[in-house]
């Protein structure tokens, strides 16, 4: 038998639905962010245990308040300042989404680095590589010439004496 409740229910998808919290459970999930927290930014575990048996300890004085809204009131202050102090995690190579591109580009002079076993696992790619990096040399110093080079192979000087 279907009820206006569950049809309502089956209607607003699940990412919408929202669901009121007692006051208690507000607090619990407040206490249980902070901890994390707290963890988070501690240096050491003890360090952090203590801090999460002080926030225990604050809440406990404050568990017996009376006046609702003065107890509402403390808790929105609460969440207030650990949402400033949160540290939301650090998208390294993305401006302005999760992981952007999910690309990671590694230069080609890594590849420079491979040991000589590692490079002899792919004979083929390497020798190809070699030709292209000496085409490149040539093609290098026949559009800038090798005058632009100084005396040890280096752009260095050539650079100082433009700036």
């Amino acid at each position: 038998m279907t009820t206006v409740s569950n049809l309502a229910a089956t209607k607003i998808p699940r990412h919408l639905q929202f669901k009121y919290l007692s006051h208690g459970q507000r607090v619990l999930r407040y206490y249980k962010k902070q901890c994390r927290h707290l963890e988070r930014v501690s240096e050491t575990r003890l360090m952090g245990r203590m801090a999460q048996v002080e926030l225990r300890a604050h809440i406990d004085a404050h568990k017996d308040e009376k006046d609702y809204l003065k107890a509402t009131k403390m808790l929105e202050d609460a969440e207030a300042v650990l949402l400033t102090k949160w540290l939301f995690p650090v998208f390294n190579f993305s401006p302005g989404g999760t992981c952007y591109g999910r690309y990671v580009y590694f230069p080609d002079y890594i590849i420079d680095s491979w040991h000589p076993l590692e490079k002899a696992m792919y004979p083929k790619y390497f020798a190809t590589r070699e030709i292209r990096k000496l085409e490149y040399i040539l093609w290098w110093q026949k559009k800038y010439g090798t005058e632009a080079l100084g005396e040890d192979g280096s752009l260095e000087k050539k650079v100082d004496k433009f700036t």
